[in-house]
C-alpha cells in the first residue's frame, strides 16, 4: 500500500517533466513548487528527493543556477538526514552542474567526482549520467586550461555515449573534443571534430536544437581561425538565426559575439561594435562570466584595431579581473596578449614587454607540445580499447555459435532415437534414409559454419595485426623520445663548463676594461657619462650573479644522486652560520636553533645541503622589515620524513605568490628594493626534489614567513654505521 501511494504521487511528475523537456520551464516550476508546498508534510522521502531534483532541473533550464543549487542542496539534506542514498549520484550531479554554470570550478569538480564515485557502485550504475558527469568535468578542466585532463575525461564521455548508441551524446562529446583543439589553435583538427558533431546532431534521433546551434557557432569561429571569412560569416549567421528560432538566450549572446568578431576582421567596425555590445548586455544578464571575458576582450581588440588603444584598457582591466576570479588560465592568456598589444600601440614599450613576458610564462603552463602529445597518446589508447572490445565481441559470438551448433546436433540425435524406438521395420528403413539425408545436410551446414568461423578468425587476426602495428609505432616513438632526452641531458651536462668559462670570460673582459676606463678617464667624464658607466658596471655584476645562479641550478640538475653520504645536519647549520657571519653581524640578526643537539643525521650531498640552508637563511636576513631579523631553525619527524623549518619575522609573502616564488627567474621586488636573480628558491626546490623531498612556504604579509622542506629519514642500520667509531 505504501509503495502504491508513493507511485501515485510520483506519477504526477511525469507530465510535468515531459513539459520541462519541451522547454516550458515556468509552468513546470509553478506546478512543482505548488506541489512541494502542499505535500511537504505527507510526501515520502523518495518522492521529496525526486521533487527537489525536478525543481533544480527546471531552474537550471531557466538559467537560474543559484536557485537550482538551493533545491539540489535540499535534496542532499533530505538524503543525509534520512540516510536514503538511492539518488546520491543524481544529487551530486545537480549540485556540480549548478556550481559549474556559476563558474565555481573548484566546487563543481568536487561534486562531479562525488557523483562518479557514487555511480561506480554496481547497484547505482548509470552509464548515461556517468557520461554526462565526465563530459561536464571535461568542460571545467577546459575552462581552467588543463587540456590534458579535459581531453581524457571527454574521451570517457564519448565511450559512454557510444555504449548507449546515443546520437546526441556522441555529437556533444565530439563537439567538446573539437573545442579542446580550437583553444590550442589546432583549427584543422577542431574543424574535423565539429563537422562530425554536426553530422550526428542532424542525424535521425540526434535532433537537439541547442546542440545543432553549438555546432554551427563552432564551425563559424573555426573558419574564422582558418582565415575563411566568407564561410565564417555564413555559419555565424546560421547560428544566430538558429538561436532566435529556438529562443535560446545564451546562444544569442555567443552568436552575436561571434558575428562581431568576424565583422571586426572584415574591418566593418560599426557592425562589429553593435553586435559585441548587444552580446555583452545579454551575458551580463545571464551572469556568464566566462562569456563576458571573451566579449570584453573582443571589444578591446576592436579599439586597438581602430587605432584607439587607450579606450581598450578599461575593457581589458574588467576582463582580467573576471578571468582571475573564475580561475581561467586560457582567458587570462588572451587578456595578457591584448594588454601587450594595446600598450605597444600606445608607445609604452616597458608595460608592453611586462605583459608579453607574463603572457609567455603563462602560455608555457597552458599550451605546450607535451599536452598535445599526451592527448595524441590518449587517442591511440582509446582506439586500441575500441579494437580490443571488438575482438572480445567476435570471440563471444563465436562461442555462442558453437553452443547453438551442439544444441542442434543433440536435438537431431534425440529425434532420430525416438523414431528408431517407436517405428517398425518400414519406419526403420525410412529413418535410415532420412538419417543419411540429414547427415549430408549436417555436413554441408558444418562446412558452411566452419567457413564462416574461418572468416571471423581472419577478421580477428587482422584486428590483432593492426593493434600490434600500433603498439610497435608507439614503441618506436618512445625510443625516439628517450634518445632526444639523452641528448638533452648531455647538453645540460655541458652547460656547467660553458657557463664557467665561455660565458663568464666576456664579462670579465668588460669588467676589466670598464674599470680601466673609470680609473684613467674618470676626470674627463661628465655626470651623465659617469652614470652610464655605473649602469655598465652594475649590469656586469648582475649578469655574473645571474650566471652563477644558473650554474648552481644546472649543477643540481646534472649531478643526480652522486656524492650522497651520511652527514650531520648540525654540522651543515654550523657551516652556514660561519659562511653568513658578515650579513648576520651587519643586520644584527638573531639565529635560534631549536633542539640543536637532537638534529638528525641525513643522507645527502653536503655541498647541496649547504646551498639549501644558506639560501633560505640569507633570504630570511635579506627580506627583513623594520624589525631586527629573528630567525628560528628547527625540525620535526613525521613517519619516514624529517620536516625542517626556517622561520623569520620579515616582510612576508602574499598568498597568491607563495607558489610563484619557487619558479625560475621570478622576482617579487625590483632590484632597487632587494638585490637578487630570482634563481635562488628555484635552486632550493630542485635540491629538495633531488633528495626525494618537497618544499613549501606559509606566510602572512608584514609578519614573516616559514619555509618548510622534507628529507627522508635514514634507515636505522645506516645510522648505526654513521655513528660507529672508525
Amino acid at each position: 500500500m505504501k509503495l502504491f501511494k508513493t507511485f501515485s504521487r510520483l506519477i504526477f511528475l511525469i507530465p510535468l517533466l515531459l513539459l520541462y523537456n519541451n522547454g516550458s520551464a515556468s509552468p513546470v516550476l509553478d506546478s512543482l513548487l505548488q506541489k512541494r508546498e502542499i505535500e511537504l508534510d505527507t510526501i515520502s522521502t523518495d518522492g521529496l528527493i525526486m521533487l527537489d531534483l525536478a525543481i533544480s532541473s527546471a531552474y537550471s533550464e531557466a538559467q537560474e543556477y543559484i536557485k537550482a543549487q538551493e533545491f539540489a542542496e535540499k535534496a542532499l539534506q533530505t538524503q543525509n538526514e534520512k540516510e536514503y542514498f538511492k539518488y546520491e549520484g543524481e544529487i551530486y550531479f545537480k549540485l556540480a552542474y549548478s556550481y559549474d554554470w556559476q563558474n565555481n570550478y573548484i566546487k563543481a569538480l568536487e561534486y562531479y567526482d562525488l557523483c562518479l564515485e557514487a555511480l561506480n557502485k554496481p547497484a547505482k550504475k548509470n552509464i548515461a549520467l556517468e557520461g554526462q558527469a565526465y563530459g561536464r568535468k571535461a568542460g571545467v578542466y577546459k575552462n581552467q586550461g588543463n587540456y590534458e585532463l579535459s581531453y581524457e575525461n571527454q574521451l570517457l564521455a564519448l565511450t559512454s555515449a557510444e555504449a548507449l548508441n546515443d546520437s546526441i551524446k556522441i555529437a556533444s562529446s565530439l563537439y567538446h573534443l573539437g573545442s579542446l583543439f580550437f583553444y590550442q589553435n589546432q583549427f584543422d583538427k577542431a574543424l574535423e571534430y565539429y563537422q562530425k558533431a554536426q553530422i550526428y546532431a542532424n542525424s535521425k534521433g540526434g535532433g537537439s536544437d541547442r546542440l545543432l546551434y553549438a555546432c554551427l557557432a563552432a564551425l563559424g569561429t573555426t573558419y574564422e581561425g582558418l582565415g575563411l571569412l566568407e564561410k565564417a560569416l555564413e555559419y555565424n549567421e546560421k547560428s544566430l538565426r538558429k538561436a532566435f528560432e529556438i529562443d535560446y538566450k545564451t546562444g544569442k549572446a555567443y552568436a552575436l559575439s561571434n558575428m562581431g568578431s568576424t565583422y571586426m576582421v572584415l574591418e566593418e567596425y560599426e557592425k562589429a561594435y553593435d553586435n559585441l555590445t548587444r552580446s555583452l548586455t545579454l551575458k551580463r544578464e545571464l551572469k556568464d562570466k566566462w562569456g563576458m571575458v571573451g566579449t570584453l576582450r573582443s571589444l578591446a581588440n576592436l579599439f586597438i584595431e581602430k587605432d584607439d588603444p587607450k579606450a581598450a584598457i578599461p575593457y581589458l582591466e574588467e576582463a582580467q579581473a573576471i578571468a582571475k576570479e573564475i580561475g581561467s588560465k586560457p582567458r587570462q592568456l588572451e587578456i595578457l596578449d591584448h594588454f601587450a598589444k594595446a600598450y605597444k600601440e600606445m608607445g609604452d614599450y616597458k608595460k608592453a614587454y611586462e605583459y608579453k613576458d607574463a603572457f609567455t610564462i603563462l602560455k608555457d603552463s597552458v599550451l605546450n607540445e607535451t599536452t598535445l602529445e599526451k592527448m595524441g597518446k590518449l587517442t591511440s589508447d582509446y582506439e586500441i580499447y575500441k579494437k580490443e572490445n571488438e575482438i572480445k565481441l567476435l570471440k563471444k559470438d563465436k562461442d555462442v555459435l558453437e553452443k547453438e551448433k551442439l544444441i542442434n546436433q543433440l536435438y537431431y540425435y534425440i529425434w532420430a532415437v525416438l523414431v528408431l524406438s517407436f517405428g517398425g521395420l518400414l519406419l526403420l528403413f525410412i529413418s535410415r534414409y532420412r538419417t543419411q539425408k540429414r547427415s549430408s545436410e549436417l555436413l554441408t551446414e558444418k562446412n558452411e559454419e566452419i567457413n564462416r568461423q574461418n572468416g571471423e578468425l581472419q577478421k580477428i587476426n587482422t584486428l590483432l595485426s593492426d593493434t600490434n602495428q600500433l603498439l610497435e609505432e608507439n614503441k618506436a616513438k618512445i625510443e625516439d623520445q628517450n634518445k632526444a632526452l639523452e641528448s638533452s641531458n648531455e647538453d645540460l651536462r655541458n652547460f656547467a663548463s660553458v657557463a664557467s668559462h665561455d660565458l663568464k670570460e666576456p664579462l670579465r673582459m668588460i669588467n676589466s676594461y670598464t674599470s680601466i676606463l673609470k680609473k684613467r678617464y674618470d676626470s674627463l667624464f661628465d655626470e651623465r657619462a659617469k652614470e652610464y658607466m655605473g649602469f655598465v658596471i652594475d649590469g656586469v655584476i648582475r649578469m655574473e650573479q645571474l650566471l652563477n645562479g644558473l650554474l648552481d641550478y644546472s649543477r643540481v640538475s646534472i649531478r643526480g644522486n652522486e656524492n650522497y653520504k651520511l652527514i650531520n645536519s648540525k654540522d651543515i647549520i654550523d657551516m652556514v652560520k660561519g659562511n653568513l657571519r658578515f650579513p648576520i653581524i651587519k643586520n644584527s640578526a638573531t639565529i635560534n636553533v631549536e633542539a640543536y643537539e637532537e638534529f638528525p643525521i641525513i643522507r645527502a650531498n653536503q655541498v647541496q645541503m649547504i646551498q639549501l640552508f644558506q639560501n633560505l637563511i640569507s633570504n630570511a636576513i635579506k627580506f627583513r622589515g623594520e624589525r631586527l631579523p629573528v630567525i628560528t631553525i628547527g625540525f620535526d619527524r613525521k613517519g619516514d620524513f624529517y620536516t625542517f623549518y626556517i622561520k623569520d619575522n620579515g616582510i612576508g609573502i602574499s598568498k597568491e605568490n607563495q607558489e610563484k616564488v619557487f619558479e625560475m627567474l621570478t622576482r617579487l621586488h625590483t632590484k632597487e628594493e632587494y638585490e637578487g636573480t630570482g634563481i635562488g628558491l628555484a635552486t632550493v626546490r630542485k635540491i629538495v626534489e633531488r633528495h626525494k623531498g618537497k618544499i613549501w612556504v606559509e606566510s602572512t604579509e608584514g609578519e614573516g614567513s616559514t619555509f618548510f622542506f622534507t628529507l627522508p629519514v635514514v634507515k636505522a642500520t645506516e645510522n648505526v654505521l654513521a655513528s660507529s667509531p672508525r
